[in-house]
């Protein structure tokens, strides 16, 4: 029989903020403010903010000052072997069914190419029929001697990669490769301030706006310069634009399925998505453990709205989560009133926290023994845990939660269930083995009185 576990909640914000600066100067011998600021600027949650972590660390001993700037201290090397892992989330490994998948009609593509002027293209943004959504690659916005630089290529006549965009709707083009370089051109073109700095050719240039460039290097930019946009028009199914994306990405960091998602799939989903995985609710319930960097924090909380919805059984329809999440994404956003996808974002965050309250800081981890070592947060266990606590009131659980806590643990002595939460988390059969031991446990210590 494990102890009860206490209902002390443990302030893990300024710790996650914590960790990934530590993690930035053990890599590094030392570095100065501003350069660990502007790595930490590039991992830190939207939440964190840098002097307040710097001045955490500093009170707690975890980095110490030398001549050429911050290092992590003994202590601080220490604290972060302890802390850094359960205050993370488990890589994971989706794995693939063997079935046959069905591929989409390939002579359903509709790939239009058209050539613009930058000028044309600047045009189209203002008028909101090129739309660029800023948070949709907030992670890595380029700085400005990487924009400067773009801008320097333009004026050697290097030419620009190809734009693409997705023209399913006609008049409204959304880019999903290229966001940051006609962010670049328009920042720079149409927005005051923006100075070139660090050009490495055209040095005589730097500082200057675009208004006081010499005419012909106005003239070189709006008007000599083609860009290349490949749109993909209406009739092309959503999983070939998903494939198509997925390969045309050029950027220098690779967009993520659900950076991908994101972009095709505007909408009533998005912002749910935008506004759960940014609530101070499920920071709370989850230590802040799950990265929003890359959008890893929305397409879990997909995962599970879509798991909440649908049920575990319908994911044998489609055999692989892309598919999945990529469907579910389009149904939320066009078959559900916007008021009942609101309820199931209430509902998700009242699981949620129904299991926060059950176990604590264990919530969604694996772990052998109860008040030990915690791993970090496992995305397999979070969306079963929170789907299956759906049907059963709070009071309930809390009455049940020793016999709860014992039941876990000797399924996680079960080599098939560790399984299932470990390897191919995203094959059937593993999401049959942990939904299905996950409600068999709810019914043999909770009953049939749920609520």
């Amino acid at each position: 029989m494990v102890p009860v576990p206490s209902n002390e909640e443990t302030d893990y914000s300024k710790d996650s903020g914590a960790v990934k600066v530590l993690r930035i100067l053990q890599r590094h011998t030392a570095l100065t403010d501003d350069r660990l600021k502007q790595e930490a600027d590039a991992v830190l949650a939207e939440a964190d903010n840098f002097a307040d972590v710097l001045a955490y660390l500093k009170a707690r001993g975890f980095i110490e000052s030398s001549t050429v700037g911050w290092q992590l201290s003994n202590k601080g090397n220490e604290w972060l072997g302890q802390k850094g892992e359960s205050l993370t989330t488990e890589e994971e490994d989706v794995g693939v069914d063997d079935q046959i998948k069905r591929p989409y009609d390939v002579a359903k593509l509709k790939v239009e190419q058209k050539l613009l002027s930058v000028f044309q293209a600047l045009r189209k943004i203002e008028k909101n029929e090129i739309y660029l959504t800023p948070e949709f690659q907030r992670a890595f916005v380029w700085d400005e001697v990487r924009q400067s630089r773009l801008i320097e290529s333009i004026l050697i006549r290097i030419p620009l990669p190809a734009f693409y965009l997705d023209a399913t709707d006609l008049v409204k083009w959304n880019v999903v490769d290229g966001l940051q370089r006609l962010t670049t051109l328009y920042r720079y073109c149409r927005t005051p301030g923006f100075r070139l700095r660090g050009l490495e050719f055209l040095t005589e240039l730097d500082g200057l706006t675009f208004d006081e460039l010499p005419p012909k290097y106005r003239v070189l930019i709006e008007d000599d310069t083609q860009l290349i946009f490949n749109n993909l028009l209406p009739g092309t199914p959503i999983e070939a634009k998903f494939t198509i994306f997925s390969r045309v990405n050029t950027g220098g960091m690779q967009l993520t399925a659900q950076e991908i998602r994101h972009a095709l799939n505007q909408g009533r989903v998005t912002r749910l998505l935008q506004r759960l995985a940014s609530g101070n609710q499920f920071l709370d319930y989850t230590d802040r453990a799950v990265d929003s960097r890359r959008m890893a924090d929305q397409e879990l909380i997909l995962r599970t709205l879509s798991f909440m919805h649908f049920g575990w059984r319908k994911y044998q329809d489609f055999m692989e989560l892309d598919k999945f999440l990529i469907d579910s994404m389009g149904y939320f956003n066009n078959n559900i009133a916007e008021e009942k996808l609101a309820m199931l974002g209430e509902k998700f965050i009242e699981c949620v926290g129904k299991v926060r309250k059950v176990f604590g800081p264990y919530a969604f981890r694996k772990f052998y023994v109860f008040n030990g070592r915690r791993g970090p947060l496992n995305k397999a266990l979070f969306e079963a845990w929170t789907v299956c606590v759906q049907g059963y009131d709070l009071e309930l659980l809390l009455e049940a939660k020793v016999d709860l806590i014992n039941g876990f643990l000797k399924l996680m002595s079960d080599p098939t269930f560790n399984n299932a939460i470990t390897y191919g988390t995203g094959k059937f059969s593993s999401i049959k083995t942990r939904f299905e031991r996950l409600e068999n446990l709810l019914s043999e210590v909770c009953g049939d009185r749920t609520a």
